[in-house]
């Protein structure tokens, strides 16, 4: 009796270790980094500076309209000079665990130099929604995802900002 009272509470033991390993990956949280950079191919623009607004990224298995959740939540303005071949990080949030597929912010103003003289410049969509490369990015739990954001802007001679944004799991 006291052989089948040890095989009970050790296979007790296994299911609630096993259940509590799987509920720790699907439900747990992990931290994703959002870093940006830009190659530098302004045309005649020294400098370009964008003030965007709040970074979301989006849960692959919810619906369009929700399975959204804010990175960064107040607009912000970057010298794209500072992030030229190199990448800096603007925001950090606690996920769930999950895939995560897209990601979108709006540029609210941009400012262009152009021969020592600052303009205003524009972007003709001004919302960017951008599909993560490879299916997305895995968020694990305990651990730190990066999604870099790839803002190749080309600046036109009318001050028209022309962006093509990839978002890459680095």
């Amino acid at each position: 009796m006291k052989r089948t009272t040890t095989v009970g509470v050790a296979l007790v033991a296994i299911v609630v270790v096993i259940s509590s390993i799987y509920t720790y990956s699907i439900f747990g949280s992990g931290t994703l980094e959002v870093r940006i950079t830009d190659p530098p191919s302004w045309g005649q623009a020294t400098q370009v500076y964008i003030n965007y607004s709040s970074i979301e990224i989006h849960r692959a298995d919810a619906g369009n309209d929700s399975g959204w959740f804010t990175i960064v939540d107040q607009s912000a303005w970057i010298n794209l000079t500072s992030v030229l071949d190199v990448n800096k990080t603007i925001g950090y949030k606690s996920l769930q665990a999950g895939v995560y597929n897209l990601i979108r912010f709006s540029i609210l103003d941009a400012i262009v130099t152009v021969g020592g003289q600052n303009h205003t410049a524009t972007v003709p969509s001004g919302k960017l929604q951008i599909a993560i490369t490879t299916g997305g990015i895995r968020i694990t739990t305990g651990q730190t995802a990066t999604l870099l954001i790839d803002l190749n802007t080309k600046v036109e001679d009318s001050f028209n900002i022309v962006p093509d944004v990839r978002a890459t799991p680095a």
